[in-house]
């Protein structure tokens, strides 16, 4: 039932963001909102559980990544930093500000997943430094750089949707840090 009700969730969530409405998620998922409240104690409980989805989500994509032997060290690094969830409800800087605005409780745990998230990056940025690919440089000005941008965007309600406007601040920070042909580490 708790399946069927998130399914329901994540639709509502795609058409009205985190505003959506306990009503509008029982019609969908075709039960009476007591049903729905039998097996989520309230809205706060809902988000609580898409939060813990979209980290669950990033964290099996990041492990994938990880153990993908196709990809280069570089090419790891690249699509980890790009690495969002799958999922819709936290598609847009919109619905993260939604999310930090009206579940401070919730926008707490995704906020320490962006700040201390970055164990597998870690991993990379050093095999990337074995390998030659990537220069000294302080990774933990590196990770404020990211985090900082990402809310800088959420701030500035910039137009971007959050997908592009990682993959862009990726690309810049990726070309930054990148060796220079003849470049000594």
């Amino acid at each position: 039932m708790k399946e069927r009700i998130m399914e329901a969730v994540q639709h509502e969530v795609s058409q009205r963001g985190l505003k959506f409405s306990i009503r509008e998620v029982a019609a969908r998922a075709g039960i009476s909102t007591k049903t729905l409240y039998q097996n989520f104690s309230s809205k706060e409980q809902i988000v609580a559980r898409l939060v813990e989805a979209s980290i669950e989500d990033m964290r099996a994509q990041e492990a994938s990544l990880m153990q993908d032997q196709s990809l280069t060290t570089w090419e790891k690094l690249h699509h980890t930093l790009v690495n969002l969830p799958t999922g819709y409800a936290f598609y847009d800087m919109r619905s993260m500000q939604d999310l930090r605005n009206l579940y401070p409780e919730q926008w707490t745990v995704m906020d320490r997943f962006l700040k201390e998230g970055w164990d597998q990056i870690r991993l990379l940025i050093a095999q990337g430094r074995e390998e030659g690919l990537l220069r000294k440089f302080d990774i933990d000005l590196f990770i404020d750089m990211y985090v900082g941008t990402f809310y800088y965007f959420m701030e500035t309600k910039g137009g971007l949707t959050l997908d592009l406007a990682v993959k862009q601040t990726v690309d810049i920070l990726m070309h930054g840090i990148g060796m220079k042909e003849g470049e000594g580490a």
